[in-house]
């Protein structure tokens, strides 16, 4: 159809003759098309089974061996390094260096604080103590701390 005062331009198509397709439909077909993907990707996103410990306390409680090992200068009167209440050093002799002992500690995912306590006698200087921990089965760790005159007292972090 020619416009009147416009030449050779034609009236736009009506607009439901642009419109193709039943909407209902392509709606319908698109949920399918999610539904059928949804079913596979879940499989493959999905966690597995989740094996929980019967007991949790009891498996984080579990102690595994080890060689505690103390490092010093000068020979310090009294060495205490302690986890969960227990003194891992209990009965080591300190008369010479290294001292060494064997201990059960327990060893968590998210690493183990040991507070570390220390006496030398009145004029010792100032001295380093290094306490290295070789659990059965892992790698061997170890850190080292300076005293501040005749005392030392330092939480140590260790992570396997």
């Amino acid at each position: 159809m020619i416009v009147p005062g416009f030449a050779g331009i034609e009236d736009p198509p009506s607009q439901q003759a642009a419109m193709r397709g039943f909407p209902p439909i392509q709606i319908f077909l698109i949920a399918l098309a999610f539904g059928v993907l949804a079913f596979p990707l879940a499989r493959l996103t999905g966690g597995g089974e989740v094996v929980m410990s019967a007991n949790p306390e009891s498996a984080a409680a579990a102690e595994t061996p080890a060689y505690v090992r103390v490092r010093f200068a000068h020979p310090p009167q009294s060495v205490r390094l302690m986890q969960s209440g227990r003194d891992l050093l209990a009965g080591v002799d300190l008369s010479a260096s290294p001292a060494e002992t064997e201990a059960g500690i327990r060893i968590s995912p998210d690493g183990d604080e040991l507070q570390l306590d220390a006496e030398w006698p009145e004029g010792t200087p100032d001295t380093a103590l290094t306490i290295e921990i070789e659990p059965d089965g892992r790698e061997t760790r170890e850190q080292t701390r300076w005293s501040t005159g005749s005392t030392l007292s330092e939480l140590l972090l260790f992570q396997w």
